[in-house]
């Protein structure tokens, strides 16, 4: 099994801050401390069998997701305690909903009329439904109070007809619920044959499971009229033109039926007061993440200062992103840590690969549970599996090609961003961290072939979606020229300065036989060397993002150009890109997005501009970028999104992957901060050294020339960043 398998925000869903003058013609400034209002998504209409993505509500120990409904809520996870998942029974219905409304006897979200669509509407601490049904009107909106294993909704119905009307609401519940204590994987497991139980005068179902200590307490206050069928709360109102009722739904988890119980009461007593104080905590949350010395993250990011849309949504789209991937689970095992993928398909796993693509965001915004997840992965045999679970700590999966790289590009941007040099020689499983990274740094040399290349096997140790991206690639062997380079600075500042040379030599070496053996001249893309001897040309975007980050100085400028024209005519859309050519012959081997031609992961795009700004005209990749940034209208990076020929943008955005197969795209991913990284590190050029300071070659101008980026704190001081490079405070 693989792990798949498993903004500018629309003026409709924003209110950005504009200074006194703007509409008098002055240009407008972006907020550099966002609200939650400025990072919502647009408004997004979607009718039932349309493909979409369903947008999740969190908090730090987990997470809801909603689903094709104005109420209804699906796959509470707060690992190890979980509800609405996948009940293991004989012809299993898969995924169980909770809230689902019907009205008069009808389900209302079966639908395909554009009038009575469910429009969607995601903010940083909740998600907002809105439908209209025959004059009523239903606005829901979903949210997971602090420090809870609860998920609480606020159902609004509003009569917008000119005439009273009677109407019979019901409430279907649903919970399976169940605790795993063993490692997750992929997917959220459910007890079919739990115990329920009903309480009349409080309006609840409390559900036991029978195999594991869990139990889930579902209701709505105040209590419905009567229950239907045993899971159907029902309602009788009488609503005159314009009146309002209001009902407050509660989901919670615990270890027995009590706990639940109690929980439950408790919540629905505070309703009002929780959601208060759930949206006082997420606009707490933004501000932590750019103040220094905050109590929510270990670091801090810088704060933009700017006039230009396309900047302030890039940087705040990677934002959306690592709040996202933020977990403070009281049931992780090694404490606070950073999620990869949020939904459904894998709720407690950290890969290396998905974290190094964000992972300089990362070491400025909250290093500790970097270097915290690095060091699980030392201890870990990351060469047989893809990351790691935070409820047990143990290792799952096949093993990815791309771990040793991703490990010491994790640990390589914590040291240069923090300075913490002395933890290179703390010992982790016996040994120093600095020869932890020796190690990964030379592993490849053990699964070289004959033509001195690392052999990384198959497809499932690779992209899993394109079945001719295999063995000797050259993103993972240029992977390695990069390691091989940052372990032979740590060697030579540590005394080790003849490993230090012998690592140079080999990192040359082998960039050279890159070069020759993989690389299609006169193409611009790369090319797999098979077991057999022979090689297959595969032109997917990863040898082109991989190479260009990895070893870019031992490509010819010939090749840099080749690259360049590869990727504008057969890798670029105009809103944002194909992972994989069209024209590529395994281009029909499988459609999802993140690595096919249909669409591109979410980091893919960012990753590509920074290679991109190493060798081309930054004015003509601002203005893809432009419309690139637009994809974050609809919310945090989704972990795809899919060409506007495939599927037309939504509201000038790249369209969302969708969930349902073949896509199977979950909502965000950690990897979506590489965005936030391309704002950084390329467009303001910042050049973070572990022993030689703090520089920056900004390329600000096609994007707007006096922007700055006010609080950026390395080694200990602070910088401000503006197009004349980095100036220190004090």
């Amino acid at each position: 099994m693989d792990r798949r398998t498993f903004l500018k925000a629309s003026a409709a869903a924003t209110t950005l801050s504009f200074p006194q003058g703007a509409l008098a013609g002055a240009m407008p400034s972006f907020p550099s401390i966002p609200s939650l209002a400025d990072l919502a998504s647009t408004r997004m209409p979607h009718t039932f069998m349309e493909l979409f993505n369903l947008p999740i509500a969190m908090n730090d120990w987990g997470y809801a997701q909603t689903v094709k409904s104005v109420s209804a809520i699906t796959a509470i996870a707060f690992p190890p305690y979980v509800c609405c998942g996948i009940p293991d029974t004989p012809w299993s219905p898969g995924l169980l909903s909770t809230c689902e409304l019907t009205m008069n006897d009808q389900l209302i979200s079966i639908s395909n009329d554009p009038a009575r669509a469910v429009i969607y509407q995601w903010f940083p601490h909740c998600v907002v439904r809105e439908q209209t049904v025959d004059g009523i009107h239903f606005r829901t909106t979903m949210f997971l109070p602090p420090e809870q294993r609860a998920v609480l909704q606020k159902i609004e119905i509003r009569n917008t007809g000119a005439h009273t009307t009677d109407i019979v609401l019901g409430f279907n519940m649903r919970s399976a619920v169940t605790q795993r204590s063993s490692a997750w994987f992929a997917q959220l497991p459910g007890e079919a044959d739990n115990h329920v139980s009903w309480n009349a005068p409080k309006g609840r179902l409390t559900w036991t499971a029978a195999h594991s200590k869990a139990a889930s307490t579902h209701g709505i206050s105040p209590a419905a009229d009567s229950l239907i069928g045993g899971n159907v709360l029902q309602y009788n109102l009488t609503l005159a033109p314009g009146a309002t009722r209001e009902l407050h739904f509660a989901a919670t988890l615990a270890a027995s039926d009590a706990d639940a119980d109690a929980l439950y009461d408790r919540l629905q007593s505070q309703f009002a007061e929780l959601e208060q104080q759930n949206e006082r905590r997420f606009d707490q949350l933004v501000h932590s993440a750019f103040t220094a010395g905050n109590g929510d993250f270990s670091g801090s990011l810088p704060r933009l200062h700017t006039s230009s849309e396309t900047l302030w949504n890039l940087y705040h789209n990677g934002l959306k992103n690592l709040l996202s991937a933020r977990r403070r689970s009281p049931d992780s095992v090694y404490g606070p840590t950073l999620l990869t993928l949020s939904g459904h398909v894998l709720p407690t796993l950290s890969f290396p690969w998905d974290t190094a693509l964000s992972s300089f965001s990362l070491s400025l915004l909250d290093p500790q549970p970097l270097r915290n997840l690095v060091e699980i992965w030392f201890q870990r045999d990351m060469h047989e599996h893809l990351a790691t679970d935070y409820i047990t700590g143990e290792a799952v999966g096949p093993w990815y090609a791309v771990n040793d790289m991703a490990i010491i590009r994790c640990a390589q941007d914590y040291l240069r961003v923090t300075g913490d040099v002395a933890w290179i020689n703390k010992r982790i499983d016996g040994k120093p961290v600095l020869d932890h990274l020796l190690n990964h740094a030379t592993y490849w040399k053990k699964l070289a072939g004959k033509n001195g290349l690392a052999d990384y096997g198959g497809i499932a140790n690779l992209l899993e979606v394109v079945s001719t991206y295999t063995h000797e690639v050259a993103g993972m062997n240029a992977g390695n020229v990069s390691s091989m380079r940052f372990v032979a600075e740590l060697l030579e500042k540590n005394g080790r300065a003849r490993e230090a040379a012998q690592l140079r030599a080999e990192a040359k070496a082998l960039a050279q036989r890159i070069n020759e053996l993989l690389y299609v001249n006169g193409k611009g893309w790369w090319k797999c060397g098979q077991p057999d001897g022979t090689f297959v040309g595969v032109r997917h975007c990863y040898d082109f993002l991989a190479v260009l980050d990895n070893m870019s100085d031992d490509l010819t400028d010939t090749q840099k150009r080749e690259m360049s024209h590869f990727f504008w005519t057969q890798l670029a859309s105009t809103k944002w890109m194909r992972a994989l050519a069209s024209g590529d012959p395994d281009a029909t081997w499988n459609v999802r997005p993140d690595h096919s031609c249909l669409g591109a992961y979410a980091a893919w795009p960012a990753e590509c501009a920074k290679g991109l700004f190493k060798m081309d005209d930054p004015r003509r990749i601002a203005t893809w970028l432009t419309e690139v940034a637009k994809a974050g209208n609809q919310g945090p990076i989704g972990q795809a999104h899919f060409t506007e020929d495939v599927v037309s943008p939504l509201k000038g955005g790249a369209y969302k992957g969708s969930e349902d197969a073949p896509y199977i795209e979950d909502w965000c991913a950690i990897a979506g901060g590489a965005f936030t990284d391309l704002v950084l590190e390329s467009i303001f050029g910042v050049e973070a050294t572990l022993y030689d300071s703090l520089r920056a070659t900004p390329r600000l101008t096609a994007f707007d020339p006096h922007a700055t980026l006010e609080g950026l704190h390395y080694q200990g001081a602070e910088y401000t960043v503006s197009a004349t490079g980095a100036r220190r405070k004090g």
